[in-house]
């Protein structure tokens, strides 16, 4: 008697399973496949579109924020150490100061508090230490005007004591408004290239979106295999679109990255170099003016011109500046002769060299000197500026442009699978 053998019984469970089979058959990895290359197109497009639209505003403010900010943190620094250059020139003059030489020092006071107004509004609210040196800096500024308006008015009395007052008021501008005044204008400057810094190529995206074009291949070579054709077309079109992405990404990144270290090496960093020779330069202009007006009662005054302008020198070595070393070799003879007049007791030949503007003395190649480096802190900034605004241009169409190139190249690929996808129907 045979008997039912239950092995050969059907199992339902075993073929109930439409979606297993589907996906286990060629139609089912061809819909895997789309899906994949659809969900990998958007994802490395909307990845690049967001990145560099970051990047954009990141140096979008750079341009419109920080850099005006360091700017006006260089100007107040030099403002300052202006006016108090000015100020002790007039003492030279005895009495009441020449009407030039006022005016210049009102506009030097003027521009600095101007730059502080302009930094205040810059600096953001979370930039406490900046914020602080601000704060310090206009109540020392005040104390500063007030000191030196009393210097003046006991100098125009004629009376010697103006000179004490000239001497504290110096004091104090070099001793704590100058440094917090630095100090500002380092920060701010060192922002400018830490932000330019990070501003670099996303080789993170063009990795993505090299490896979306190899998928894009290896998904070709799979279809052409099953269907017997070499080509399709809508994987042909996605596979051109995004190694156009990868180009431009690539491209841009490169030319962001060079406009960058451009505006980095030709503009901030000699700037710095150019801001602080042109402070050493204004300081050593006070202390040679200090000197005389205390009748080389005071050795400190040639001891810190001879320190400030070497260093000059070292700056200058580095920093070639058209006619610069000249006018600092220049200034430096016609101090060491009013020295020397000085020391023979000729005060009146000592000042005629410190003040008169003749080629040979002082206060033309101290105007010299100041001038040519003026000039060079304005073009190196404006160097810094193209460079920060050839980086944001380069960017200028790459949000949208990956945003939509992406969706283009989705759209090819369900376009050229859909046709494959439909033989099996």
């Amino acid at each position: 008697m045979r008997t039912l053998d239950e092995s050969m019984l059907a199992d339902d469970e075993e073929q109930d399973r439409p979606v297993v089979d589907f996906l286990r058959a060629t139609p089912g990895r061809i819909a895997v496949l789309a899906v994949f290359l659809v969900a990998a197109v958007l994802t490395v497009g909307v990845a690049a579109s967001t990145m560099e639209s970051s990047r954009q505003r990141q140096l979008e403010t750079l341009r419109s924020h920080t850099e005006p900010l360091a700017d006006a943190a260089q100007r107040i620094y030099g403002a300052l150490s202006s006016a108090n250059t000015t100020a002790a020139t007039a003492f030279l003059a005895g009495g009441v100061e020449p009407r030039e030489v006022r005016e210049r020092y009102d506009a030097a006071i003027g521009e600095a508090s101007a730059g502080l107004v302009t930094a205040s509004n810059g600096v953001s609210p979370n930039d406490i230490p900046s914020l602080t040196l601000l704060t310090d800096l206009s109540n020392q500024l005040a104390v500063y005007t007030g000191m030196m308006a009393t210097a003046r008015a006991t100098n125009r009395g004629g009376r010697p004591i103006g000179v004490g007052y000239l001497s504290e008021s110096s004091a104090l501008l070099q001793q704590a408004i100058l440094p917090d005044a630095e100090r500002l204008y380092r920060t701010q400057a060192h922002t400018v290239t830490a932000s330019g810094r990070s501003a670099g190529t996303p080789w993170v995206l063009i990795a993505g979106a090299a490896l979306v074009v190899g998928l894009l291949v290896v998904a070709q070579v799979f279809l052409a295999r099953r269907s017997h054709r070499r080509l399709n077309p809508g994987l042909v079109v996605a596979s051109v679109l995004m190694t156009v992405l990868a180009v431009w990404l690539a491209v841009a990144g490169l030319v962001v990255t060079q406009a960058v270290s451009s505006a980095r090496t030709e503009g901030s960093e000699p700037l710095e170099s150019a801001v602080m020779a042109r402070i050493l330069v204004q300081q050593a202009r006070a202390d040679e003016i200090l000197g005389l007006l205390k009748r080389g009662s005071d050795p400190l005054s040639d001891i810190r011109f001879e320190q400030r302008t070497t260093d000059v020198g070292r700056i200058l070595d580095k920093l070639p500046v058209n006619g610069a070393p000249d006018a600092l070799r220049s200034w430096k003879e016609s101090h060491a002769e009013a020295r020397r007049m000085l020391g023979s007791g000729n005060y009146a030949g000592a000042v005629a060299i410190a003040r008169e503007g003749g080629q040979q003395h002082s206060t033309a190649q101290f105007g010299r000197l100041d001038e040519a480096l003026g000039g060079d802190i304005a073009r190196l900034r404006d160097r810094q500026r193209d460079g920060i605004t050839r980086a944001y241009e380069a960017l200028s169409a790459l949000p949208a442009g990956a945003a939509a190139i992406s969706v283009l190249a989705a759209l090819a690929v369900a376009a050229g699978v859909a046709p494959r996808l439909s033989e099996y129907h």
